[in-house]
């Protein structure tokens, strides 16, 4: 009886493993304004159409010296006020986790650029994982971003939402639950004989 139960307990274990690491690889990594970056260039209006950012999401923000990205309140927002900002940035790549279902507000620190559009309004919601409409181009699932900025790096552009990271998302995840189903429950199986 102990023995069934202690194969229960681990059949268990490996499942719930399994999709927790499914649920955390459905994250996706989205770059502001796609290939012209945080810049008074990009149309961030109708870049947000047909995105929906969910709690786990990243939003990358790469733009040159002469930006800088400040996160502010709804109020701010709409008068592109950066007197009193949550947070602000200015690397040239900011990364912002999207940790909890809210609507967030991102404006560029110098006010006429924020005028003529460079400010961004993201509504996170909590019910599972970005879903882009069916043709729309999918954003980059979550994994290791290596750090780029058009002032050091002129000739790459930037990278699109649509791309992908090696060593990360579903598949690395999969294949991490495979080598646990195959290689560590028979080890475990047999210490409990």
């Amino acid at each position: 009886m102990e023995k069934t139960s202690m194969m229960l307990f681990l059949i268990n274990l490996c499942i719930i493993s399994g999709i927790i690491m499914i649920r955390r690889c459905n994250a996706a990594t989205y770059f502001v304004g796609d290939t012209s970056g945080w810049d008074i260039s990009s149309d961030l209006d109708s870049w947000t159409l047909g995105k929906r950012f969910s709690v786990g999401d990243v939003l990358m923000f790469q733009y040159s010296s002469t930006h800088s990205v400040y996160e502010v309140a709804k109020d701010n927002f709409q008068n592109c006020n950066t007197t009193e900002p949550i947070r602000t940035f200015t690397n040239g790549n900011t990364t912002v986790a999207l940790t909890k279902p809210e609507d967030r507000f991102f404006v560029c620190g110098n006010k006429l650029h924020c005028f003529a559009g460079m400010r961004l309004q993201v509504n996170v919601q909590s019910n599972g994982p970005s879903q882009a409409p069916v043709g729309a181009p999918r954003a980059a699932t979550a994994g290791i971003l290596q750090p780029f900025s058009k002032k050091n790096n002129p000739a790459t552009g930037i990278a699109s939402s649509a791309g992908s990271f090696r060593g990360s998302g579903w598949r690395s995840s999969l294949e991490s639950f495979v080598y646990l189903i195959i290689f560590a429950f028979p080890f475990v199986y047999v210490l409990v004989d």
